[in-house]
C-alpha cells in the first residue's frame, strides 16, 4: 500500500504520477500562516503539518519516480514553458506541498458534501496502515518522527478526501464527445521530392525527377485499386488486403518515409495543411485517396480508421482527466479566497525542515 497524490499533473514528467489518496485534517480558519516547531514543514489554515506527514507523501513520490527513471531524475531539468525549465526536485517538492494544501481544502468540505467514512472504509484503512507501517525501517521511523497512529490518521484522511473528490467530480458531469477526442489512423504512401545528404543538406528534385516520382505514384495507385489476385494452397483465389498492399508497395518502391500515423484533426492539419486535412476526412474507412501533391512530394493515403476507437477512447480519458483537474483547480482557488488563507509556497514552507527529506 502506498500513499500517492491526485492533482493536475500537467508539467512534463509530473503527469506520470499515480492518482492520489487524500488527507483529511480539520482546523480553524487561522488567517496568518506561521511555524514555531522544529518538526513543522508548513502551517495551513491554523493546522501544523509535520515532517512525518509530508514524508509519507514524499517517500511515495520518490519511490514512484526512481522506479521509472532512476535516482538521477532529481538532477534533471524539465521544460515548464516554451522558454523556461526547472529542476525536477524543485518542481516535485513544490507539487507535494501543493497537493497537501489541496488535500486540506478538500477534506474541510466533507460535511458540506455529506461525505463520511463507513465501517468498510475504516477496515480497509486499518489493513493499509498495518501494511504501510510494517515496511518502514527503524531509521525512517526515527528520522522522520513516524508512528502507527500518524500513518493511520493520514490514511483515514486519504480515504475521506478521496470520497469528497469523487462526490464533487461526479456532480460536475464532465463528458467528452468522440468528435472532441477523435484520433484518426491512416497510412501515408509518400513519394518525397527532395534528397537529404549525409551532411544534412536538403536538395529539391528537378522537374524531371518530380515528374518521375509522380509517375511512380500513379503506378502505385493503379496497383492499389486493382489488387493482384493470388492462388492459395487450397486452390481458391485471394486478394491482398489494402493495408498489406500499401505497405508492400512502400517496400517495393523503397519509400522509407511511408508509415501508419495516428493523429488528431488539428495535428493532421498542422502537418499536411488544411486542404489535405479536408480531403482525408472526406475518405471512408478502407478507402484510398488519389495521388495528392504536397509541398514535399506526392502522397497516397489509405484511411484505416477515421475514428480509431482505441486511440480515441484513450485520448478521451486524457481530456476528461485534464478537465477534471481544471475544474478542481478552479474550486481550490475559490476556496482559498473564501477562507482568506494566507498561503504561498515561498513564504509558508519551512525549507530548513523540508530539506530533511532527501531526494
Amino acid at each position: 500500500m502506498t500513499i500517492s497524490l491526485l492533482k493536475k499533473k500537467t508539467k512534463s514528467l509530473v503527469a506520470l504520477l499515480l492518482a492520489m489518496m487524500f488527507v483529511l485534517m480539520t482546523g480553524c480558519g487561522q488567517k496568518e500562516e506561521t511555524f514555531n516547531s522544529e518538526d513543522v514543514v508548513l502551517t495551513f489554515g491554523g493546522e501544523e503539518i509535520t515532517l512525518g506527514e509530508v514524508y509519507l507523501y514524499a517517500n511515495t513520490v520518490i519511490q514512484d519516480y526512481e522506479a521509472i527513471y532512476g535516482g538521477e531524475i532529481w538532477q534533471t531539468d524539465v521544460s515548464v514553458s516554451k522558454d523556461d525549465s526547472a529542476n525536477m526536485e524543485d518542481l516535485t517538492r513544490r507539487d507535494i506541498i501543493e497537493d497537501i494544501v489541496h488535500v486540506k481544502l478538500l477534506t474541510r468540505k466533507a460535511a458540506e458534501y455529506k461525505v463520511a467514512l463507513d465501517e468498510s472504509d475504516m477496515e480497509q484503512v486499518k489493513r493499509d496502515t498495518e501494511t504501510f507501517y510494517s515496511k518502514l525501517t527503524d531509521e525512517q521511523i526515527n528520522d522522520m518522527q513516524l508512528s502507527y497512529d500518524l500513518i493511520n490518521e493520514v490514511l483515514q484522511e486519504n480515504a475521506l478526501a478521496r470520497k469528497v473528490y469523487d462526490e464533487i467530480i461526479d456532480g460536475a458531469d464532465i463528458e467528452v464527445s468522440d468528435e472532441e477526442a477523435r484520433e484518426t489512423t491512416f497510412y501515408d504512401l509518400y513519394f518525397e521530392c527532395y534528397a537529404v545528404a549525409s551532411s544534412g543538406d536538403v536538395t529539391n528534385f528537378s522537374e524531371d525527377e518530380k515528374a518521375a516520382q509522380y509517375d511512380r505514384a500513379v503506378q502505385a495507385y493503379n496497383t492499389l485499386i486493382n489488387p493482384i489476385e493470388s492462388t492459395t494452397n487450397n486452390g481458391t483465389s485471394s486478394t491482398n488486403s489494402n493495408s498489406t498492399n500499401i505497405e508492400g508497395l512502400a517496400e517495393y518502391y523503397g519509400l522509407q518515409n511511408s508509415s501508419y500515423y495516428t493523429m488528431t484533426p488539428s495535428e493532421i492539419k498542422g502537418v499536411y495543411g488544411e486542404e489535405i486535412s479536408e480531403m482525408l476526412y472526406g475518405l471512408e474507412d478502407g478507402s484510398y485517396s488519389l495521388v495528392t501533391e504536397s509541398d514535399f512530394g506526392y502522397h497516397i493515403f489509405y484511411m484505416k480508421s477515421l475514428t480509431d476507437r482505441d486511440a480515441t477512447d484513450a485520448r478521451k480519458e486524457d481530456i476528461i482527466r485534464v478537465k477534471k483537474n481544471e475544474y478542481m483547480e478552479t474550486l481550490y482557488a475559490d476556496w482559498m479566497k473564501d477562507e482568506n488563507y494566507n498561503f504561498t509556497y515561498e513564504k509558508s514552507v519551512n525549507f530548513d525542515v523540508y530539506k530533511q527529506i532527501k531526494f
